[in-house]
C-alpha cells in the first residue's frame, strides 16, 4: 500500500549482528535505486532513512525523460505511470507570455508516492529497511560504521553510500562537500481547482524572473504550483520568495485563473536545491560515495533532478557491485571521475542555459525565434529528450537568419 501507517520497524539490535555489504544512507530516488541495484546482485544491503514512508518532500513533482528511461530500466515504469498523471506537451512561457509548446513524454507524481514505491521495490530486491537516523559513519580497519541517533547499535558495512538530498550535514562531516550553500531555493503548494489545464506549464514572468515558476496538473483536479530561483549574483538573498510565489499568481493570467477558482490550497513550503554536479563522490578516508542531490544532481535551467539521481545510484551500484565481486574496494576512488566522464558534459550546456534564460529580454528573444523556426522547436524537445545539447539553442545559431542552415548539435553522451 502506498498510504496509510506503517508498523513500527523492528530494533536495530537485529540489523547489527552482521557486516553488511553495503550500508545506504537515505531512501530517495538514488538511495532507493542504488539499494534496489545493489541487492539485485546478489549482496547484502541495509537502506536506512530517518523518517517512515510514505513521506513528504517538496518537489515540482514531474518526471521528464531521464527520470522515465530510469523507471523503465528498473521495470516500474508502469507501475509509476498508473500511479501518476501522463501529459505530452510542456507549455513554456516567456517573460512576456509568448507561449511555446515542447513535445515529449511527461509524467507527474507526488514524490511522497513515488519515493515509496521506488523503496518498495528496493525491498523487494533484498534490501533491508530500518528507520534511523545515522549519526556518524567511521572508517574501521576492515570496514565502515555507522552510529545512530538514539542508539548505541552500531551497523557495520564494506561500503557505505550517502544519499541524503540537500541534507548534506553528514558528508559535510566526513569532509565531502566543498560548496555549503545550495544552488537554488523552491516553494510550492497543492490547488485543487475545477480549472482544466492538462499541459504542464513553465513560466518565466516577468514577476519572478530571474526564477522561475511551473504549474503541474497531478490529475483529479490537483496541481503542484511553485516557483524557484537559482543563486546568481544576490537575487535570492534579497527578493522574498513568497512575495514572489503572490506576484506569480497574479501577474501570470493561468495562475490567477487557477487560484481564483481554487476550491482549496496547500500551505507553501520550500526546499533548497543542490545543482550542478560539482560536489565531492567520495570520501578518501574510507569506501563511501555520496549520490544523487547530495552531490548536486538537480539541473541547473529545470531544476529537475530525479533522474539524474536515480542514474547516480545505478553508476553507484554498478561500481560497488564490481568491486565487492572482484574483492577490490580500492577500486571505488574511481568512482568520482566515472561520474564526470557519463554525467557532467550534460550539465554544461544548462549552465548556459540558464545564464540565457534569467535575462528578460533574452528569454523573450529565445521564445520567438524557438516558436517561429520547427527545427527549434524540434531541439527544444530535444533538450528534454537529452538528445540534443542544450547549447544547439543558446548559441550564436539562435542568432542567425532563418534562411541559414541550422543543424541540431547531439547531446554530449550522444557523440
Amino acid at each position: 500500500m502506498i498510504d496509510g501507517p506503517q508498523p513500527p520497524e523492528p530494533n536495530l539490535h537485529q540489523v547489527a549482528d552482521r557486516v553488511w555489504d553495503a550500508v545506504v544512507v537515505g531512501a530517495g530516488p538514488a538511495g532507493s535505486t542504488a539499494a534496489r541495484c545493489i541487492a539485485g546482485h546478489g549482496h547484502t544491503v541495509l537502506l536506512v532513512d530517518k523518517q517512515h514512508f510514505p513521506r513528504d518532500k517538496v518537489c515540482g513533482d514531474a518526471l521528464i525523460s531521464d527520470a522515465l528511461q530510469a523507471l523503465r530500466r528498473a521495470g516500474l515504469y508502469r507501475r509509476i505511470r498508473s500511479h501518476g498523471y501522463a501529459a505530452e506537451i510542456l507549455a513554456a512561457f516567456s517573460s512576456s507570455d509568448i507561449r511555446v509548446d515542447v513535445p515529449g513524454e511527461f509524467v507527474t507524481i507526488r514524490r511522497r508516492r513515488l519515493d515509496q514505491l521506488l523503496q518498495e521495490a528496493a525491498v523487494a530486491s533484498g534490501a533491508v529497511f530500518r528507520v534511523a537516523e545515522v549519526a556518524s559513519l567511521r572508517p574501521e580497519p576492515d570496514c565502515i560504521s555507522a552510529a545512530f541517533v538514539g542508539s548505541e547499535c552500531r551497523v557495520r558495512a564494506r561500503v557505505g553510500v550517502l544519499a541524503t538530498g540537500a541534507d548534506i550535514s553528514l558528508a559535510s562531516r566526513l569532509g565531502m562537500i566543498r560548496q555549503r550553500q545550495p544552488s537554488a531555493v523552491a516553494l510550492r503548494c497543492y490547488v485543487r481547482s475545477p480549472l482544466t489545464i492538462d499541459e504542464l506549464i513553465i513560466s518565466f514572468h516577468r514577476s519572478i524572473i530571474p526564477g522561475y515558476a511551473w504549474i503541474f496538473p497531478l490529475g483529479n483536479n490537483e496541481y503542484n504550483v511553485g516557483c524557484g530561483a537559482f543563486y546568481q549574483g544576490t537575487w535570492p538573498n534579497r527578493v522574498n520568495l513568497r512575495a514572489a510565489f503572490s506576484a506569480f499568481t497574479q501577474g501570470f493570467p493561468p495562475a490567477r485563473q487557477l487560484l481564483d477558482a481554487a476550491e482549496s490550497v496547500s500551505r507553501l513550503q520550500g526546499a533548497r536545491l543542490r545543482c550542478g554536479l560539482d560536489r565531492e563522490a567520495s570520501y578518501d578516508g574510507a569506501h563511501i560515495l555520496s549520490i544523487g542531490e547530495t552531490i548536486g544532481t538537480t539541473f541547473p535551467f529545470t531544476g529537475e533532478g530525479i533522474g539524474k539521481a536515480m542514474e547516480t545510484g545505478e553508476l553507484a551500484a554498478l561500481h560497488i557491485t564490481r568491486a565487492l565481486k572482484g574483492g577490490d574496494l580500492g577500486s571505488l576512488a574511481t568512482f568520482p571521475r566515472v561520474l564526470r566522464d557519463e554525467l557532467a558534459p550534460r550539465y554544461v550546456g544548462y549552465r548556459v542555459a540558464a545564464n540565457w534564460l534569467s535575462k528578460a529580454w533574452v528569454n523573450d528573444f529565445v521564445a520567438r525565434r524557438v516558436r517561429r523556426n520547427p527545427a527549434l522547436r524540434r531541439a527544444a524537445a530535444g533538450v528534454l529528450n537529452e538528445t540534443v545539447d542544450p547549447r544547439t539553442l543558446f548559441s550564436w545559431r539562435l542568432l542567425a537568419p532563418r534562411w541559414i542552415p541550422w543543424k541540431a548539435r547531439p547531446a554530449a553522451h550522444q557523440r
